[in-house]
């Protein structure tokens, strides 16, 4: 679902990831402090329980930024918006708020890549509480303000081959930045 949106795409992904672009904030982020859109691509059997793709996708921000955001600022946007995106659910009252906390860097010269792992209740399939793998990058554009945030995610391992599937979705050159 778009909602409306006539915005450009962030992501170049294989056909078979449903895609979804959303304004940022949402109704259902009310504690975010970030200002643009999202766009989600979901593996084909990231609903199924069962499958090496369960709750793996790569989710983009591209917002509004006067510098790179700092990653405590990337994190607690990432924790309210689980917060608020798992919430209301119907599998109970209350559960426990999402934790995540990011390290950098992962890579060498690359002081924008960082990964981490979140752990929060899955209102959406189990009813429990999960950890996903998140591997993330950062690219600023001082031309145009803005900065794109693109995540990958998964509860499986950093070996797992998901991770191969995921590591090919990538951003789009026309966005300001380098891949």
């Amino acid at each position: 679902m778009s909602q409306g949106l006539q915005i450009v795409s962030i992501l170049e992904a294989d056909s078979l990831w449903r895609k979804e672009i959303i304004k940022l904030p949402v109704e259902w982020t009310p504690n975010i402090t970030i200002n643009g859109f999202e766009e989600l691509r979901f593996a084909s059997g990231w609903s199924g329980v069962n499958s090496d793709q369960f709750w793996s996708y790569a989710l983009a921000w591209d917002i509004k930024a006067t510098a790179p955001l700092p990653y405590k600022e990337i994190e607690l946007n990432l924790e309210n918006y689980f917060d608020g995106l798992m919430k209301p659910n119907h599998w109970a009252a209350s559960f426990p708020e999402p934790l995540v906390l990011f390290i950098k860097p992962i890579k060498q010269n690359t002081p924008n890549c960082f990964q981490r792992e979140m752990e929060y209740f899955d209102g959406f399939h189990t009813g429990k509480v999960m950890t996903e793998n998140i591997m993330a990058e950062q690219f600023y554009c001082k031309e145009t303000g803005k900065t794109v945030v693109v995540f990958r995610i998964s509860p499986k391992a950093l070996e797992h081959p998901i991770w191969a599937e995921l590591a090919s979705i990538k951003k789009k050159p026309a966005h300001c930045g380098s891949q």
